[in-house]
């Protein structure tokens, strides 16, 4: 009888386990069939990109697209759809048009592009150009030049380093660089894999990270306003013939608003200064019209639930996430039109495939991110507890996990452990049916400065995607390239299909993803 009673049980577990080996495999195939053949994620990223970009946040543009994200959610059969402010007092800010020329000591076209949330021309302006480099001290700034700007342009900064392009625009991670992040083992800069401040928690250090930083300048624009200086011209030592205007953080309506202010090309900007080098004072001609307002029902996190099957699970939540918002100057594909079309595509594909996951699956589409975590910071504070605090609501031990993608449009090579070993074996099993596609590298490192942070700062498991960089640093970040063209199909079919299956794995453990001891 005792012999009988082990047999049974081992036949038990046997039988059991090949039906759920045999289960997950199912599941697997049909989000595979889905994500690869049916795919929409190249036509979702075009209609971030095309149609609802760019998203700068507060714009009226910003909540259109929040409405068609929400409405396409809600087509696919997304059980429960929904918005919630962030803001109540993130300015909007929009471009009408604006021109920037010299026009002395000869013609040249200054490729430019005005930056944020600075004030408008109030029609054409011409000006003597003057130079700046440092003004970071504002007070030695004021000594050299109080009273001297009244109609003055104001080139500001060093000259760009000169840039051959012998080096290439575009790279995937080679595998040494992959295999040097696999055999780290603490999550501390540097990384093999690019810039990292390692384990230094951004949002218990927000008003240091963000706030001085972003502040850092206002001196400095309101003495040029005080001063009656006609605009700001700069640059950013980027690949040639790129403009890049982020950097302008003046969001709020409490903030100092610059006088006019182009990024403009590192060609231009060296011309410029060669002129003033030898005593030529260039003239400068411009205009920029555009409008600031406040609108705050604009500055939305869209929020997205397929409700979970299991009638105990279904209360815990695993989420995935990108940002919503972008900058102005291009449609925004890589930065984030690429992350969240793949996201609102694991969505779409989980429904298609009419699997049931046991917890619930939830999509937050966060604003605000440019602008220091807004949105994301915002959900948690309110659903988690205060930052600083040490009392936590209930729902934060309800999340499982979080999957967060942000780093442009290139493929997913695996996941950064954000310092949590003990989800190193899950991932592991978990990636095993995708590793002839070459995503199941796992890095202990963080690769910091985007969504994720928030939730590591509250203790629930948070990650960010490793993906090959592309021209992202070099090309689309934050710049007036920043377009389709360089969202490869192959790619993003892969991160949403690999991401799906990640999500509905994690959604039927029966366990909660561990938290970092």
């Amino acid at each position: 009888m005792k012999a009988f009673f082990t047999l049974f049980i081992a036949a038990f577990l046997f039988f059991g386990c090949s039906a759920f080996s045999q289960t997950k495999s199912q599941a697997l195939s049909k989000i595979n069939t889905e994500g690869f053949q049916r795919s929409q994620v190249m036509q979702l990223i075009g209609d971030l990109s095309d149609v609802y970009g760019p998203r700068l946040t507060g714009t009226d543009q910003y909540l259109t697209a929040a409405q068609w994200a929400k409405k396409t959610l809600e087509n696919w059969g997304v059980d429960k759809v929904y918005f919630e402010n962030y803001c109540d007092d993130c300015m909007g800010w929009e471009v009408k048009s604006f021109n920037v020329e010299m026009i002395e000591p000869a013609y040249m076209k200054i490729h430019a592009y005005p930056y944020a949330w600075t004030e408008s021309s109030n029609g054409v302006q011409i000006g003597d150009m003057v130079w700046i480099e440092n003004y970071g001290d504002i007070e030695a700034v004021k000594k050299q030049w109080a009273g001297k700007l009244e109609g003055k342009t104001v080139l500001i900064g060093s000259v760009p380093k000169q840039n051959m392009l012998f080096d290439p625009l575009s790279t995937r991670f080679t595998k040494e660089e992959i295999e040097g992040a696999k055999k780290d083992i603490l999550p501390a800069s540097p990384s093999p894999l690019g810039p990292t401040s390692g384990n230094v928690d951004l949002v218990a250090n927000k008003d240091v990270v963000f706030e001085k930083g972003m502040r850092k300048n206002d001196a400095f624009y309101a003495f040029l306003k005080e001063e009656g200086a006609l605009s700001i011209l700069g640059t950013t030592p980027l690949s040639p013939g790129i403009v890049h205007p982020s950097g302008t953080y003046s969001f709020r309506e409490s903030h100092i608003k610059s006088v006019p202010y182009f990024a403009i090309s590192p060609e231009s900007f060296g011309k410029l200064k060669r002129l003033v080098d030898r005593s030529i004072q260039p003239k400068i001609k411009f205009h920029l019209d555009s409008e600031l307002y406040l609108k705050p029902k604009n500055n939305v996190n869209i929020i997205g639930e397929i409700t979970g099957s299991d009638p105990v699970l279904k209360d815990e939540v695993v989420m995935i996430g990108a940002h919503f918002d972008t900058w102005h100057p291009a449609s925004g594909a890589t930065d984030n039109g690429a992350g969240t079309g793949v996201m609102m595509e694991v969505m779409r594909i989980i429904k298609a495939t009419g699997l049931k996951p046991k917890r619930t699956i939830r999509i937050a589409l966060w604003g605000g991110e440019e602008q220091g975590f807004l949105g994301s910071l915002a959900y948690a504070e309110d659903h988690y507890g205060k930052v600083g605090e040490t009392s936590r609501k209930k729902e934060v031990e309800k999340i499982s996990a979080y999957l967060n993608m942000d780093n442009g449009a290139g493929k997913m090579r695996g996941i950064y452990l954000q310092g949590n070993e003990g989800v190193r074996p899950i991932f592991e099993e978990m990636l095993t049916p995708y590793k002839h596609l070459d995503v199941d590298n796992l890095s202990i490192q963080n690769t910091n400065y985007t969504d994720h942070d928030v939730f590591d700062y509250y203790k629930i498991p948070g990650f960010q995607i490793i993906q090959d960089m592309l021209n992202y640093f070099t090309v689309t970040h934050h710049t007036n390239l920043d377009a389709l063209e360089y969202v490869p199909e192959r790619d993003v079919m892969i991160n949403a299909t690999v991401i799906a299956a990640l999500v509905y794995q994690i959604a039927e453990r029966e366990e909660m993803m561990p938290r970092e001891e």
